[in-house]
């Protein structure tokens, strides 16, 4: 008889619940202007912290959401990376229907890439006589 395998889904949306409120006083209390100037080789670099530290905190978050809503890791993950991908597009504000549609068809990308090499590796681990 298998032994069925039991997931703990309570440290999980604890420390999503953690996440959400670290994203939610990111944007309450730190400034978004705010930024850190390098200077190398006569290049000014301009690097906004505030803003990187935001869609961080935010990509974990929305990750570990639709992971718990998906039942699926990987999908949550690549889900919450297109969501960002499509946040930084109109920050930048060059978000129109072909941009968006191209981030779409490159996570599709990814996840088939990553479904078939995985499907590929389960089928090598069958045929092995060694298995």
């Amino acid at each position: 008889m298998s032994r069925l395998h039991r997931r703990n889904f309570l440290p999980a949306v604890i420390l999503n619940l953690i996440l959400w409120i670290i994203s939610g006083l990111i944007i309450f209390f730190l400034n978004p202007e705010k930024n850190l100037q390098f200077i190398i080789y006569n290049l000014q670099l301009n690097i906004f912290l505030n803003v990187i530290l935001f869609f961080f905190t935010l990509t974990l978050s929305l990750a570990l959401t639709l992971a718990l809503l998906f039942g699926n890791t990987r999908r949550g993950f690549l889900a919450s990376l297109f969501l960002v991908s499509v946040l930084i597009l109109k920050l930048h504000k060059v978000s129109c229907w072909w941009s968006i549609l191209i981030s779409f068809i490159f996570i599709l990308f990814l996840e088939l890439l990553i479904f078939f090499r995985h499907k590929k590796q389960n089928s090598n681990k069958a045929r092995s006589p060694l298995a």
